[in-house]
C-alpha cells in the first residue's frame, strides 16, 4: 500500500475504527475476501487505518471513511510471501522478478543474494538491492552467511561479520540468512557466532 504509513498493530485507532468511532483512511467496497484460514468467500467492505486491515464488515453495514473504493466484486486475498530465495538463480534480477512473480500472487519476497555474493562479495549484494528499488514487489533481504559456503570452496569473496554489519543499516535487511555452516555454529567458531549474534541484534537468522 504505498502512500501509507505504517501502523503499530496494537495502535487504539484500530480498534476505534472497528467500533466505528473513527473514520477509516480508506474503506474498500463491495469486495468478495478470500479467507485463508476457513475457506471462506465473504462478500463485505474492508476498513483500513494506515497499512492495515481495521475491521471486515458485512456488505450491508453502514461505515464511515474519509476515502472509499468500490471493488465491484473483485476478489481481495493476501499475498504471497517468498519467506527465502535467491533471485539470481532465477538468472533476473529484482525488476524484473518481480513483475513476473506478481502476476502469480507473490508481492513480497525475502532474498538471499548468496550466489552473488559467493562471486562479488558486498557489491554483488549492494547491485541487487540497489536493482530492487521500485520494484512490483516489496524486496526484503536477508544477508548471507556462508560466503565462501565451506574452507574447500573457491570463491570471488570472503564475508565476515565485520563486512556485513554496514548492510544492516537498509530497513529493508531482515536478518542473516541461511547459516548452514552446522559444524561451526556447534563447535561455537568465532567466526559464525559473529555472524548469528549479529543477525540476532538485528533481526532473524535462517536456518
Amino acid at each position: 500500500m504505498d502512500g501509507f504509513a505504517p501502523a503499530s498493530p496494537r495502535t487504539p485507532e484500530l480498534l476505534a475504527i472497528a467500533r466505528g468511532d473513527t473514520p477509516a483512511d480508506l474503506a474498500i467496497a463491495r469486495a468478495r475476501v478470500v479467507n485463508v484460514f476457513s475457506g471462506e468467500i465473504l462478500d463485505g467492505t474492508l476498513l483500513l487505518h494506515k497499512d492495515r486491515i481495521a475491521a471486515l464488515l458485512p456488505e450491508a453495514a453502514a461505515f464511515n471513511a474519509k476515502q472509499t473504493i468500490d471493488a465491484e466484486g473483485a476478489y481481495a486475498a493476501p499475498g504471497f510471501i517468498d519467506a527465502h530465495m535467491h533471485v539470481e538463480s532465477s538468472m533476473l534480477l529484482p525488476q524484473e522478478f518481480a513483475r513476473l512473480a506478481c502476476a502469480h500472487g507473490t508481492t513480497a519476497a525475502i532474498f538471499d543474494p548468496h550466489e552473488i555474493a559467493n562471486v562479488l562479495g558486498v557489491p554483488g549484494i549492494r547491485a541487487l538491492m540497489d536493482d530492487s528499488v521500485g520494484a512490483a514487489l516489496r524486496c526484503f533481504f536477508a544477508l548471507s552467511s556462508c560466503v565462501p559456503s565451506c574452507h574447500l570452496e573457491t570463491s570471488g569473496a570472503r564475508l565476515e561479520a565485520a563486512d556485513l554489519r554496514p548492510l544492516f543499516d537498509d530497513p529493508r535487511v531482515v536478518g542473516l540468512a541461511e547459516m548452514m555452516n552446522f559444524p561451526g555454529a556447534v563447535n561455537a567458531d568465532a567466526g559464525v557466532l559473529a555472524k548469528v549474534n549479529l543477525g540476532l541484534e538485528h533481526g532473524v537468522v535462517d536456518g
